[in-house]
């Protein structure tokens, strides 16, 4: 087994450099992959990943808003896998609205899947069974995509996760987002532990196959 020092770079076009704490780093220009257990080679993905440790306040409002308030920078013609957490909530603003999930940023894409559930209740997080009503099913579009029946009551407490698949056109910036159909009367949070995670899998145009296919 050969080994590569700081500062030099391999022939599998990994560059290898130390960072401040004397760690070594790769600086992959392809894909990583390993071979686990003698089995086909898999993907370690380079996961990019963002967790709220402080609850974040909405605005009462229509307008879009950023559900974490950050958004991830992606790369050109590559597939990425993602999941996501976002539960929101309100105490306050009985005027009737409707959620919408959506994906801004600067990236342009190809095409875009992922799954959701999404479910409401107006007592607490914890509802069993929930007060309101749940959402599950396929979004194929980055696009504003109403998530829920009109909202009319006070205290919202809704929980969403997804699950999916983004192919990237042009690099740039993808944003989780949400908007509201009318301003409440109160604005939503995103509460602490809500996350997005994201991780390449292959270049785009083609389907994607890693490991043992046939």
């Amino acid at each position: 087994m050969s080994t590569i020092s700081a500062g030099t770079t391999s022939t599998t076009g990994i560059s290898v450099s130390s960072d401040t704490s004397g760690n070594l780093v790769l600086n992959p220009t392809n894909f990583l992959s390993a071979t686990p257990n003698s089995l086909g080679t898999s993907r370690v993905p380079a996961e990019q990943f963002y967790e709220l440790n402080t609850a974040l306040a909405g605005a009462n409002a229509t307008g879009v808003q950023n559900i974490l308030g950050v958004g991830v920078t992606l790369v050109g013609s590559t597939i990425y896998q993602f999941e996501g957490f976002f539960p929101l909530s309100k105490s306050a603003g009985v005027t009737s609205h409707t959620i919408s999930l959506l994906f801004g940023g600067t990236a342009t894409i190809n095409n875009i899947a992922y799954s959701i559930y999404s479910q409401t209740d107006t007592v607490s997080w914890l509802g069993i069974p929930p007060s309101g009503t749940a959402t599950y099913g396929l979004i194929q579009a980055a696009t504003a995509t109403v998530i829920t029946g009109a909202q009319t009551a006070a205290a919202q407490f809704r929980t969403t996760f997804i699950k999916g698949i983004v192919s990237i056109n042009a690099g740039g910036t993808l944003i989780p987002q949400y908007s509201l159909s009318a301003a409440p009367g109160g604005a939503y949070t995103t509460a602490i532990g809500s996350y997005f995670k994201i991780s390449p899998l292959a270049v785009s145009g083609s389907n994607v196959s890693i490991g043992n296919w046939a």
